[in-house]
């Protein structure tokens, strides 16, 4: 079997003499007891870039130490995000029933792209939602975050592989604006310190949602994005969260 359950773990035991009887949840206590846990699988995807090693000691002396007078900043786009029921989890108990999600097979109205910067320094975030995320779309982006700061801070930008990332016309701009782009290694964007920020938009914006309109689910990233950076408060966050499904 590629699993167990506890049923068949305990028929096993039984068969193989190891144990006479025990019930599923004494079973159950005896596991726990001894630290075992069910846990999920993930996968994972090596790096067949030949210069991993040089570009993962480039990045960790980057993440180590700020460069003097500078900033760093870690960018990368979040999506694509469709219209559709998110799953999640909720409060049960009582007579309070676990919410209902439709099912769908489609996605109407097209995707939207959430262009995102994530501030190592101050540990805000900044967004732009995009139609498309070709590089004129990222470089678009990256000149906005450009003015938020001084034009004489040195400015290193962590990005992935992704092929608009590192188009002609994009490292030029940067070259001439006072900003290095680092990149991951090929395969290896986990090191983009922004994906675990991603974790939390997904968790706390979209699971456990059905929003109809990209606006709808544009509001409550953005609002998620808001509260992170301490720019409201909880309150006004979890209403303008839920506000969509209140009618």
């Amino acid at each position: 079997m590629t699993q167990w359950s506890l049923a068949k773990l305990r028929e096993y035991l039984i068969e193989q003499k190891i144990i006479g009887v025990i019930s599923l949840e004494w079973l159950r206590v005896l596991l726990r007891r001894s630290q075992v846990h069910w846990r999920h699988t993930k996968t994972w995807k090596e790096s067949n870039d030949p210069e991993f090693w040089p570009k993962y000691r480039r990045l960790h002396r980057l993440y180590r130490k700020r460069p003097a007078g500078g900033r760093r900043v870690c960018v990368d786009e979040f999506g694509p995000l469709n219209l559709q029921p998110w799953h999640g989890r909720c409060l049960a108990g009582g007579k309070k029933r676990v919410e209902r999600l439709r099912a769908t097979y489609h996605r109407h109205g097209g995707v939207r792209h959430f262009l995102v910067a994530y501030d190592l320094e101050t540990g805000r975030l900044f967004g732009r939602f995009t139609k498309n995320k070709t590089w004129k779309d990222f470089l678009s982006f990256l000149r906005g975050l450009r003015h938020r700061y001084p034009r004489n801070q040195r400015l290193d930008f962590v990005l992935d592989n992704f092929k608009p990332h590192a188009k002609v016309e994009v490292v030029a701009w940067a070259k001439v604006n006072n900003i290095v782009l680092v990149f991951t290694p090929t395969n290896a964007s986990w090191l983009n310190r922004i994906e675990c920020q991603f974790t939390a938009f997904r968790k706390f914006a979209l699971d456990n949602s059905d929003y109809t309109t990209h606006e709808e689910q544009q509001t409550a990233i953005e609002s998620y994005r808001r509260w992170r950076n301490n720019q409201i408060s909880i309150t006004t966050h979890a209403w303008r969260r839920f506000k969509p499904n209140a009618a």
